[in-house]
């Protein structure tokens, strides 16, 4: 795509079948057309086909419209809200903590090697399950639903499942995906019962909130849009939270003196042996500072989710059609040299000393959008950034990182369903000496 960006310029449209995908590239525009005219670029392509069957109202995929502010409002201002995240404070260090041990007890297994990924993504979807349900997972039903979502996300690419030709010639690998999907909707909808079943459910889970949401004029939610909703909540809650984490301890392999002065700065605030908690978090910059260079030298994708206008428009004189699908390089915003001084090195530094500010929901000026920006910006950008922190600040308190022995990271890249390590991380780790023990 940086070929095509450098040879068409910053906007320029390719054609799949017969509608137009305009691709934009540049910053400015990209601030135009989702923060000035946001409300014209605020729809999604259509979902065609099959396709509706898995992607049953999601907030992610709905058209801009009354269902998508009920569905997104609900959201925000109730699963997500200020009183919910801080409601989830115990579960948090409880996920964290059980993240620890894992990976000390694989260390201990494996004279101090851990295989990093695997760990993060079950700690990330145990905080999750237990926001989306209302209590902590057993063992079982973490490696069930961890599973079923595994085989979903790696037989989920390739081939359009709406084309009749390939209904013909890959019956056989489109029938396996619609049976993967029945079955995460069969282990979902155990857990949406069982949680409605309960006598007198306490907290803000977001399958509470769905039960007494009412939608289209005052409609509930069936069972088929409640399973879909949490399969978006657990997906998007988790894949690209692992997929960050990851890309973040890689470059703490790397960068030895990044991961001292984080060190140094955690301790200094929390003291040696205490846990970090929400509220040390804002004493942290230069935590903050290596979170915010880690999304814009890999964010979780290299474009956003797609857009669609409503009606005909200008973009700085280009003309964008009614039919088009619009869609945003963010791997290349990330890295404008105009903004960014050399932005293929992974400097932290550039936010805790240099003072470059940036406004992830770009509201105010697009620099980086690695949660999309405007009015389909992510919802989820709060507890994301409070999960990376949190998690990371907890990680290097606890163990020294670095490569094994007569190693070196690769930090090539693969497309999954969030832009993903294509060698996964394996790193020594060493107890520090205020090891929470």
């Amino acid at each position: 795509m940086k070929k095509f960006h450098e040879r068409y310029g910053p906007i320029f449209t390719v054609w799949l079948g017969s509608r137009p995908l305009v691709i934009i590239a540049a910053r400015e525009l990209a601030h135009e057309a989702l923060i000035q005219k946001g409300s014209i670029f605020a729809d999604r392509p259509p979902v065609l086909g099959k396709q509706k069957n898995f992607t049953c109202n999601q907030i992610s995929s709905a058209a801009y419209g009354p269902l998508w502010r009920s569905l997104r409002r609900n959201l925000v201002s109730e699963a997500l809200s200020p009183s919910a995240m801080k409601a989830y404070g115990e579960v948090r260090e409880w996920g964290i903590g059980r993240l620890v041990e894992n990976l000390r007890n694989e260390a201990a297994r494996n004279g101090g090697a851990v295989i990093v990924v695997d760990q993060l993504r079950t700690a990330v979807l145990c905080i999750i399950l237990c926001m989306c349900f209302g209590s902590k997972p057993d063992e079982e039903t973490v490696i069930s639903v961890q599973r079923v979502f595994r085989e979903v996300l790696l037989n989920s690419g390739g081939l359009d499942e709406t084309s009749a030709i390939v209904g013909f010639f890959f019956w056989r690998r489109r029938a396996r995906k619609a049976e993967n999907r029945r079955r995460r909707s069969e282990a979902l909808l155990a857990l949406v019962n069982k949680r409605r079943n309960t006598s007198s459910p306490a907290g803000h889970s977001y399958v509470d909130t769905l039960f007494s949401l009412t939608v289209d004029g005052g409609r509930s939610l069936h069972d088929d849009e409640i399973v879909t909703l949490c399969a978006e909540f657990i997906t998007g809650g988790t894949d690209t939270t692992t997929a960050s984490l990851q890309w973040l301890m890689a470059n703490l392999v790397i960068c030895q003196d990044v991961q001292a002065r984080l060190y140094d700065e955690i301790v200094g605030v929390t003291g040696r042996g205490k846990p970090a908690v929400d509220d040390d978090l804002q004493r942290m910059p230069y935590l903050q500072a290596v979170v915010k260079e880690t999304l814009r030298r890999h964010p979780p994708a290299h474009f956003v989710l797609p857009h669609a206008v409503t009606g005909p428009c200008e973009l700085a004189g280009y003309k964008v059609p009614a039919d088009a699908s619009v869609n945003f390089y963010v791997a290349g915003i990330g890295m404008d040299s105009g903004v960014w001084q050399n932005p293929s090195e992974f400097r932290p530094e550039r936010f805790a000393d240099e003072g470059v500010e940036v406004d992830l929901t770009g509201t105010k000026e697009i620099k980086m959008m690695p949660f999309g920006a405007g009015r389909r910006v992510c919802p989820g950008l709060g507890l994301a950034m409070l999960h990376l922190n949190l998690i990371v600040a907890r990680l290097v308190q606890e163990f020294a990182w670095d490569c094994k022995p007569g190693e070196t990271v690769d930090l090539s890249e693969t497309q999954e369903s969030s832009m993903v390590m294509k060698y996964p991380l394996q790193a020594v780790i060493k107890e520090r000496e205020s090891g929470h023990k």
